[in-house]
């Protein structure tokens, strides 16, 4: 986890960047899908959808997120690796 000090008495965490393979990404639908389903999870700062390679790109502030992320990501049919 990184931090960024701003001043000497606050911290602001900065996220971190996770690219993962989902082979069943087919289309922009799935794209919008898999964005709709991950915002929404506190600590997912941005996620990125890159049909053409099957790429999935997130970034996060927390671990528990991003394993939060891989699950929901199985849970509606897009497993990664």
């Amino acid at each position: 986890m990184r931090w960024h000090l701003l001043r000497s008495d606050v911290e602001v965490r900065m996220s971190d960047k996770v690219t993962w393979h989902a082979e069943d990404i087919s289309c922009e639908h799935c794209a919008t899908t898999i964005q709709r389903e991950l915002a929404p999870i506190d600590g997912i700062a941005n996620v990125v959808v890159d049909v053409a390679a099957k790429d999935v790109t997130i970034e996060y502030t927390d671990s528990e997120a991003l394993a939060r992320a891989k699950s929901t990501l199985e849970e509606i049919g897009y497993p990664v690796s």
